[in-house]
């Protein structure tokens, strides 16, 4: 087994779920099967995996053969804890980070968190209302993993995110995607990042976009079922595993893509002001001109 040497960690709704399935077909790569790892988030509530031996595990069929072996978790780049416990770990990782104007990420968030059954609030100005109160513990979602995944203005605050891993990861062993280029020339960024990995052209073409806008069949029985199945893993339920393998199709028969509708004018302008300083902070760190995002 080869320990992970490359981490896509963020940001959520920016692609990466696309970029570490085309790495993953990669022969020269090898990346779980499992997507959110959600290991080095220690400071997150809902972690997947939480023991080394158990994390090292899903490596285990990696060899000498893979020239880059990774994961991708999305919620690395938010988490105060993920970064800092990634560059312990392992030695000089490299590490992408895939960015989206705020303004267009934070609706996108809040229609996956309500996908999941996290956010019990299908209409997205009404769910940004809430943050305030939400902060508090008040209009807290029954069943909902963490709070901290109904911030959707925090989780969009990507130039605070990268200035704070930045003080603690080489430049250099940073790649950062803007989902604009991605889209605008898929296999000119997929032979950048090929390339920032030490990797050679495998030759893809296809450049499919994975985990696109959903909404939910019968979102409200949907979410009691997560939280009966939630509540038979924390009661150390045997059944526990049937259960999971059930509510998974289930999931994926209830899940359907569908076109997202646009916010309002008004609102849009209120996601650009409220953004707008945090945009210059990521211009200012990555050197990229994101002008046209505020």
């Amino acid at each position: 087994m080869r320990r992970p040497n490359f981490f896509i960690v963020g940001a959520p709704k920016s692609g990466t779920s696309s970029l570490a399935n085309w790495l993953a077909s990669h022969p020269r790569v090898f990346m779980p099967k499992i997507k959110e790892v959600q290991f080095f988030n220690s400071d997150f509530g809902n972690r997947k995996i939480r023991s080394i031996e158990e994390y090292e595990q899903i490596f285990s069929g990696s060899n000498l053969g893979h020239l880059a072996v990774g994961e991708a978790t999305a919620r690395y780049l938010y988490s105060r804890a993920a970064i800092p416990a990634i560059m312990r770990y392992a030695h000089e990782p490299r590490i992408i980070v895939m960015i989206r104007d705020p303004v267009s990420m934070a609706p996108s968030l809040h229609e996956q968190t309500f996908v999941n059954g996290d956010e019990d609030e299908p209409n997205f100005e009404n769910a940004w209302r809430l943050q305030k109160q939400r902060e508090h513990g008040i209009k807290i979602p029954i069943g909902c993993r963490d709070p901290e995944l109904l911030q959707y203005g925090r989780l969009c605050m990507l130039g605070e995110q990268l200035e704070r891993m930045f003080s603690i990861v080489p430049r250099e062993k940073v790649l950062v995607l803007n989902i604009e280029d991605v889209k605008a020339d898929p296999r000119k960024i997929y032979l950048d990042t090929l390339g920032f990995l030490g990797l050679p052209d495998d030759g893809r073409t296809d450049f499919p976009a994975i985990n696109t806008a959903k909404r939910r069949l019968f979102p409200r029985s949907w979410r009691y079922l997560r939280r009966a199945n939630l509540a038979m893993v924390e009661a150390g339920m045997p059944q526990f595993r049937i259960a999971s393998r059930v509510l998974g199709l289930i999931e994926r028969k209830t899940r359907r893509e569908h076109k997202r509708a646009p916010v309002s004018f008004l609102l849009r302008q209120e996601l650009r002001d409220y953004f707008s300083c945090d945009v210059r902070r990521l211009e200012d760190v990555t050197g990229l001109d994101l002008k046209h995002w505020r």
